[in-house]
């Protein structure tokens, strides 16, 4: 079989079978495309919304003043309570705010944000997942996945039920972390 074809209504102009293909792979691109638009029109039309899924997330002024909160607590307490990074992350795990205190180990840089992802993944207290987990096994998993089980992470609940983000804390022992955490979400 020849690799060119004669394409019908042009005078015999050569076309590779790839390139044919192409045409047409285009062609039902365009028509996809045109059906998705024409769907999207229709269910605006509607009022079905379609489109993005809106998702409630903690501002940039309450993941300040929790950071601010925290920082403020932390020099209440001291020198109980050491030097502190506490870290804020909105709903999709991405940075709102943060403060690394002077005098703060270099440890809590790598540990903190790891706390705040742990909290908002499982929408829980890194401490509370410590209590339930004592399995070694169970343990390995958490933490070979890129989780902590340290104190200082929580997840930050909008009028105690609309999950909106977490926070993470590090400096002092996972009991200090996770007390410099809490002290600092009642500024929410």
């Amino acid at each position: 079989m020849s690799e060119d074809t004669d394409v019908p209504g042009t005078e015999r102009e050569s076309v590779s079978r790839r390139k044919a293909l192409g045409y047409g792979g285009a062609l039902a691109a365009g028509v996809a495309v045109s059906q998705l638009v024409a769907d999207e029109g229709s269910a605006s039309e509607r009022g079905s919304g379609g489109g993005s899924i809106a998702m409630r997330t903690i501002s940039l002024a309450q993941a300040e003043r929790i950071v601010a909160a925290g920082v403020r607590y932390v020099r209440q307490n001291s020198p109980r309570i050491p030097a502190m990074f506490i870290l804020v992350v909105d709903a999709c795990g991405d940075e709102k705010a943060s403060r690394r205190m002077d005098g703060n180990g270099p440890a809590s840089v790598v540990l903190v944000p790891i706390k705040a992802h742990t909290a908002r993944s499982f929408r829980t207290a890194t401490a509370d997942l410590a209590a339930r987990t004592t399995d070694p096994a169970r343990i390995a998993s958490f933490t070979t996945a890129g989780f902590s089980l340290l104190g200082g992470g929580r997840p930050i609940l909008e009028n105690g039920t609309e999950f909106i983000g977490a926070i993470g804390v590090g400096g002092g022992t996972p009991e200090q972390d996770d007390e410099v955490a809490r002290a600092a979400l009642r500024a929410l």
